[in-house]
């Protein structure tokens, strides 16, 4: 969704500073979840606004088809494969027909369009009799709420709305940026008082990340788990389904990798929800997906579940269990960025990196390229293997060992928008 425009007024200003003060700010979620990047699928990158209960119920039902073949021959689901999180995005909600115009009541409770979502709780039970969780999205864009000024209202809505999520048995939200309920340690604290444990995304498009001091979710972001009153959190503006947007996300998570991360247990980084099904080639859906894996973000499908077609053409890629196993892994770091090459000012590729149990790490690859081929060669002491150290390499695309390096290894060329994505060993001494 876009970026809201700029309505902050001095007036709002002022409801805002009463209304923290009102509140306590919370040292983290209570909620036990988000240990790893959590992994699923979410509406709005294949349906916008044209989303009802009925298409979501299609949708969870293809999660859990067990119809597709993995690497061992075996019959699974895309949920099998461990994507258990189904999202609903904006326009579920009954625009303008409440308090002020609004879409709540005068007692704060959301109203829901019933004509797209005749019983939001028997949706979410749907999905949990699959072995799903189920997420809703608060704060909404489409007809987001900017007027309100009495404090008792707004600690209602706040409130009411919290409850809302754990009466109608959703697992998770998504908090946007765009009304003025932007403040995730309030949120945080009322849907922990609900007593349901409920994954909070931050979608504040990078506004509001780990190591502030202040605005609307101040927090240090580098304990284990993080204590930010989220569990992930969006290091970017919205993707868009091109190759350009996506590289450009990717940057966005640089910021987080430094020492100690701020992108950790509890609260990952996040430049939004996967393209992949949507871009241009199959090279450009694999490398998205390896990017996306190896700078820890979560795994959150967008592509049309609906149509089998689309599942058929990327299921090699979402479904490479040792790709996931890198994304799922944690070391102490997220992954970072090891060298990045450069022409005329333009990123040519990049090497990327991240360290995996056993003193493993993983290496990827990724050619910015349009038009042309690249040849890397990776050095293992970017690594923090020895210069002279012997290496394993094995190929985690192709799924196959590729022997043994020393010093370097040479990618060989690596096709427009393609990528290598490799893990790196130490040979095991007697």
């Amino acid at each position: 969704l876009p970026l809201p425009s700029a309505r902050t007024t001095v007036m709002y200003t002022r409801v805002a500073a009463v209304v923290l003060a009102l509140v306590q700010c919370v040292a983290g979620i209570d909620n036990g979840i988000g240990m790893t990047p959590p992994m699923g699928w979410r509406s709005w990158n294949a349906y916008h606004s044209d989303v009802d209960q009925s298409l979501m119920e299609k949708v969870m039902s293809k999660m859990t088809e067990r119809k597709w073949k993995n690497a061992e021959g075996t019959l699974v689901s895309v949920a099998d494969i461990g994507y258990t999180n189904v999202g609903l995005d904006d326009n579920w909600q009954a625009c303008g027909t409440g308090y002020q115009r609004s879409f709540h009541d005068s007692n704060g409770n959301p109203l829901v369009n019933t004509s797209r979502f005749p019983n939001m709780t028997a949706m979410t039970s749907y999905g949990h009799h699959r072995n799903l969780r189920v997420g809703w999205y608060m704060n909404n864009c489409i007809c987001s709420e900017n007027t309100f000024t009495d404090p008792t209202y707004i600690a209602k809505h706040m409130e009411r709305s919290a409850y809302a999520v754990a009466e109608a048995g959703f697992d998770s939200v998504k908090l946007v940026g765009c009304g003025q309920f932007r403040n995730l340690s309030w949120w945080a604290d009322l849907l922990n008082a609900t007593g349901r444990p409920i994954m909070i995304e931050n979608c504040h498009w990078g506004q509001t990340v780990p190591g502030q001091d202040n605005g609307d979710a101040p927090c240090s972001g580098t304990g284990t788990p993080s204590d930010c009153p989220y569990n992930f959190y969006r290091s970017s503006e919205d993707i868009q389904p091109n190759w350009e947007s996506m590289f450009d996300n990717l940057q966005s998570t640089i910021s987080y990798q430094g020492y100690p991360p701020l992108s950790r247990p509890g609260a990952w980084a996040y430049p939004d929800m996967l393209e992949v099904g949507n871009l241009a080639s199959h090279e450009e859906d694999r490398s998205h997906f390896g990017a996306w894996c190896i700078v820890s973000s979560p795994l959150i499908l967008g592509y049309d579940m609906s149509d089998d077609a689309v599942t058929a053409r990327v299921w090699d890629v979402i479904s490479n269990t040792e790709a996931i196993a890198v994304n799922q892994a944690w070391a102490g770091h997220p992954g970072r960025l090891v060298a990045s090459a450069a022409t005329s000012g333009v990123i040519s590729y990049q090497v990327w990196g991240k360290l995996l149990p056993s003193s493993s790490q993983a290496a990827f690859v990724i050619n910015n390229e349009p038009t042309s081929s690249v040849d890397v060669a990776i050095d293992f002491t970017r690594f923090n293997f020895y210069e002279s150290e012997t290496v394993s390499v094995r190929d985690i695309w192709s799924r196959e060992d590729l022997g043994t390096a020393v010093g370097t290894f040479k990618t060989g060329p690596i096709a427009p928008h393609d990528s290598r994505f490799y893990t790196f060993s130490r040979l095991e001494t007697i």
